[in-house]
């Protein structure tokens, strides 16, 4: 799986501007996150079609970084998120973003970039969704 993350300016409206960008060229939205930093925002995105999303995004004057994620199983109970984060510790991994981009009954999907997404696959091989197609 892909994510893209968008730097914006943190003012009102961008998310409209970007969505409607995407709209245009018929991209669906999978999943987003919007952070905000100071004077800038972070938009993370996952779309059904990368590269017509980073043309629309390029169109819009946007820059767009693109990145393999990997995509996760958790149960939905405390502690399911700190054993994911101490097993990438333990293997000397560094967790750059996650997000949770579902929960549905005792289930959490979310996703994960690592500095080293292959290792990371095989240290989280169990909880991998699509394992074959990660990274």
């Amino acid at each position: 799986m892909k994510q893209l993350t968008v730097l914006v300016p943190n003012q009102p409206g961008q998310l409209a501007l970007i969505t409607e960008a995407l709209a245009k060229l018929s991209v669906n939205i999978e999943d987003f996150d919007v952070e905000s930093h100071g004077a800038d925002g972070l938009i993370s995105l996952t779309v059904d079609k990368y590269d017509d999303a980073l043309r629309a995004l390029r169109d819009a004057g946007y820059r767009a970084v693109t990145q393999d994620t990997l995509l996760i199983r958790l149960e939905d109970k405390p502690g399911a998120l700190a054993a994911i984060a101490l097993r990438l510790k333990d293997a000397g991994l560094d967790l750059r973003s996650m997000h949770i981009v579902r929960r549905t009954g005792n289930v959490s999907i979310a996703t994960l970039v690592a500095n080293d997404n292959a290792k990371a696959a095989t240290i989280l091989h169990d909880v991998l969704i699509n394992p074959d197609k990660s990274c």
